[in-house]
């Protein structure tokens, strides 16, 4: 691709061999070979051809292509570095068209993709070879217009990166395959628009997708292409998830709420269990509007549809006074003096939903509540009667309250089948074993631990509003290095006797430090470019870091081991991890 005349048999075969027995016959797995990509790519590439070198660092071209979380910086060291010094003149410059493709992104496949090179890298040069092998009629039939056969052949390798295939088939075949590199993406974008695909049972994932998009342009066809691509504002928040879970984790949130009505999501404080909560909310109204609604009145009046996510999200946080009065029923004085029953709050949003189902019939909208630290509250009291109601195979089935209506007659309630609960737990609080048996099992359980994408969306989001001086891609690989840091003190938070997995520090924690670094170099004339801004190149620590520590992490640590005899030494021990660069 670089120098097709000079080097031409860079993607022969024999190249293709020789550099996957480099690889996948020399795997070198944790701290072997140095412990990182870079360092056990070299060793595998020592006294390589030079056609071999300028192969390898071809594929990490076309692995760099589709990323954004990755600065063009780092990828061009990258390549350059596998090309090898020994040959400047094959390296890629700032004036060539690799450096421009380099500097531009196809999406942003997230910090898997971006972590893990050695399995994308090691499946794109595999999928490479086993299409040389093939006979060059079968190789045309798969390369000329026949993208759903090819994405079969793709999925036939020992070594598989469901991540990369979507990568490769994108650029193979960029009409018919979409520009998404997740497959839990990919599957909630057909949950979400499923209803306009139209292309069979038999039909695969990426065929439904491209059955969806023609649908889209079909119903849509004043939008032009970029603005019915699914990462752009308007079809994003329909389906986007709240979660960063990636592709390996068992199912996602959405999924598991349309089947089992309720979720909770449970962990350490800071982790971003609220967010999620919210976000996945408004997803579901969304997902709703549009499919009740259809495509065209959906995007005909955006508005209605933000003020029907806004009304159909109801969160009520919970507290230890909060019991099956103020939730179901309860006596409440009148104006004359006399008491009465009246009803709390989960009555009072099933007869709103009664009355929105009357008015509206299909069109009607599901109702989302949302019960924060639901820990706080002794939760099967406060349910009461509605405690049996809430399983999906009870919905709309009407039980008795204890309570007499102004009639005189029995109070009759039941849980619609639209209404969707999301619970959010502190495990910190509150062990999860607090909450009895039989009210745990109503509910699906998702773990929220330290989320290392999610602090990149934060530092990301606080890098732009704090108008930071410095360049968030000369930072990044401080930030990397950090991250890093940040997992070998969670991990020994949950080690410590004193402590444990629940005490492990969410994102949030250590979401100011873009301020601290802003603040370093706001007044100063010059701002450097060598990327030491949490520390100086003899591994000092730098006062950005420093201000992290004693505002941010020391003050809570310091609360959670307050009853610790050895809580200094154990301080300084978790300093000491955060702290200590990775590199050095």
């Amino acid at each position: 691709m670089l120098y097709p005349d000079e080097y031409p048999t860079c993607w022969s075969e024999r190249e293709l061999a020789e550099l996957n027995e480099r690889f996948w016959g020399n795997l070198l797995e944790g701290e072997e070979g140095g412990g990182k990509f870079e360092s056990k790519w070299e060793l595998q590439l020592e006294g390589a051809t030079t056609e071999v070198r300028l192969l390898a660092a071809e594929c990490l071209l076309v692995y760099y292509l589709i990323t954004g979380g990755v600065g063009i910086e780092r990828k061009l060291q990258m390549i350059n570095r596998t090309v090898g010094v020994d040959h400047p003149e094959l390296h890629v410059t700032p004036d060539s068209a690799a450096y421009e493709a380099l500097g531009t992104w196809i999406s942003d496949p997230g910090r898997y993709y971006n972590s893990r090179q050695d399995i994308h890298v090691g499946y794109l040069m595999e999928l490479a070879l086993r299409l040389k092998r093939l006979p060059s009629d079968k190789k045309v039939a798969l390369l000329h217009q026949n993208p759903w056969r090819f994405v079969q052949f793709a999925e036939g390798g020992e070594h598989q990166s469901e991540t990369m295939r979507h990568v490769v088939c994108h650029l193979l075949y960029p009409e018919h395959f979409e520009r998404i590199a997740s497959n839990r993406h990919k599957e909630l974008v057909l949950k979400t628009f499923g209803d306009l695909d139209s292309s069979g049972q038999d039909a695969g994932q990426d065929e439904r997708l491209y059955s969806i998009r023609q649908a889209l342009k079909e119903r849509l066809p004043e939008w032009d292409e970029s603005r019915r691509d699914y990462y752009q504002p308007d079809l994003e928040p329909i389906w986007r998830p709240a979660s960063n879970s990636d592709d390996t984790a068992p199912t996602d949130p959405a999924f598991a709420l349309e089947f089992k009505k309720q979720i909770v999501f449970h962990g350490p404080p800071g982790t971003g269990k609220t967010y999620q909560a919210r976000q996945l909310a408004k997803r579901l109204i969304r997902t709703a509007a549009l499919q009740r609604w259809g495509v065209g009145d959906y995007f005909n009046d955006v508005g209605a549809v933000d003020r029907a996510v806004a009304d159909h999200v109801t969160s009520l946080q919970m507290h230890p006074s909060y019991g099956y009065a103020e939730f179901m029923v309860g006596l409440r004085l009148d104006a004359d003096g006399g008491t009465s029953y009246q009803l709390g709050a989960l009555p009072r949003l099933v007869e709103r939903m009664r009355t929105e189902q009357q008015e509206m019939a299909e069109r009607a909208l599901p109702h989302v509540l949302i019960l924060d630290e639901i820990n706080r509250t002794d939760l099967s009291t406060m349910f009461g009667e509605a405690f049996s109601a809430m399983e999906r195979d009870k919905r709309g089935v009407e039980i008795d309250l204890f309570a007499e209506g102004n009639d005189g007659e029995q109070i009759r309630f039941a849980i619609p089948k639209d209404l969707y609960i999301i619970g959010t737990m502190n495990e910190i609080d509150q062990s999860v074993e607090a909450l009895d048996f039989a009210m745990r099992r109503r509910f699906f359980w998702f773990a929220t631990p330290f989320d290392e994408e999610g602090l990149f969306s934060i530092w990301k989001a606080q890098w732009s509003e704090q108008s930071v001086r410095v360049d968030w891609n000369d930072a990044e690989p401080h930030l990397d290095e950090l991250a890093e840091g940040i997992s070998r003190l969670n991990a020994r938070i949950g080690e410590l006797p004193d402590l444990g997995p629940e005490y492990e520090l969410g994102q949030a924690v250590f979401g100011d430090l873009p301020y601290f670094i802003g603040l370093e170099w706001r007044t100063k004339r010059n701002v450097r470019r060598n990327g030491n801004y949490l520390w100086e190149a003899s591994g000092k620590v730098r006062a950005p870091l420093h201000s992290l520590w004693a505002l941010s992490i020391q003050p809570v640590l310091a609360q959670y081991l307050a009853g610790s005899d050895r809580r200094a030494e154990q301080l300084a021990e978790l300093e000491q991890l955060l702290m200590t660069r990775s590199s050095s």
